[in-house]
C-alpha cells in the first residue's frame, strides 16, 4: 500500500507528463484564422448581418437614420461608450436603436487605431496644429490625454468631419438596401400565394 507522500509524487509525475499548451502557437493560429478566414466564411457572416439588418422593425427611413447616427457616433472619440451614446440618441430621435447600435461597431478594436489616427491627423491639419509625434509613437489613452487639448480638439473635429462624410452616404445606402430587400420579400410572398 502506498503512503500519502508516494501517491502525491505519482500524481505530480502524471501532471508533469502532460504537455503544456504553447500559448504563442495558439495565439498565432488564432490570429492567422482571424486574418485569413476560411473561404466563404466572410461571405456567410456578411449575409447573416445583412439578413438581420433588413429584418429590423421600423420603417426603412427609421433604420437608415439609425445606421447614419451609429456611423456618426462611431467616428467620435468615444470608444468604449459609443453604444451608451448612440442608443439614447436614437431613442430621443425615435429612430432604430438596433441599427444605431450595430453601426457603431464600425469602430472596433481592430479598426479603431486606423480610424482615430486618420481623424486626428485630419483635425490637426485643419486646425494648423503640429502632429504630436509622441502621441503617434505610443498610441494609448494616457499619452493621448497628456498630449494636450489640441489632441482632443483635433480628434473630435476630424471625427465630426469623417462621421458626416460616412453618415450621409450610409443613410442612402442602408435606405436603398432595406427598401430593396423588403420589396423582394413582398414580391416573393405574393408569388407564393398564387
Amino acid at each position: 500500500m502506498e503512503s500519502p507522500s508516494q501517491s502525491r509524487v505519482v500524481e505530480e509525475q502524471d501532471c508533469a507528463t502532460e504537455p503544456e499548451p504553447d500559448l504563442a502557437a495558439l495565439w498565432a493560429e488564432g490570429r492567422a484564422e482571424f486574418f485569413n478566414p476560411a473561404p466563404g466564411r466572410a461571405k456567410r457572416v456578411a449575409r447573416w448581418f445583412y439578413d438581420r439588418f433588413v429584418r429590423l422593425h421600423g420603417s426603412p427611413k427609421q433604420i437608415a437614420w439609425g445606421a447614419a447616427l451609429g456611423l456618426l457616433v462611431a467616428m467620435s472619440p468615444t470608444m468604449g461608450f459609443q453604444m451608451a451614446v448612440a442608443i439614447p440618441l436614437a431613442a430621443f430621435f425615435r429612430i432604430s436603436k438596433v441599427a444605431a447600435a450595430v453601426a457603431v461597431w464600425v469602430t472596433n478594436p481592430a479598426t479603431a487605431f486606423f480610424i482615430y489616427l486618420f481623424n486626428y491627423k485630419l483635425g490637426a491639419k485643419l486646425l494648423g496644429y503640429p502632429v504630436n509625434a509622441q502621441f503617434l509613437s505610443n498610441p494609448c489613452w494616457e499619452t493621448f490625454w497628456h498630449a494636450g487639448t489640441h489632441a482632443i480638439v483635433s480628434l473630435t473635429l476630424g471625427g465630426v468631419i469623417t462621421g458626416i462624410a460616412i453618415a450621409l452616404p450610409g443613410y442612402f445606402v442602408v435606405l436603398a438596401m432595406v427598401q430593396t430587400a423588403r420589396e423582394k420579400a413582398r414580391r416573393l410572398r405574393q408569388k407564393t400565394r398564387r
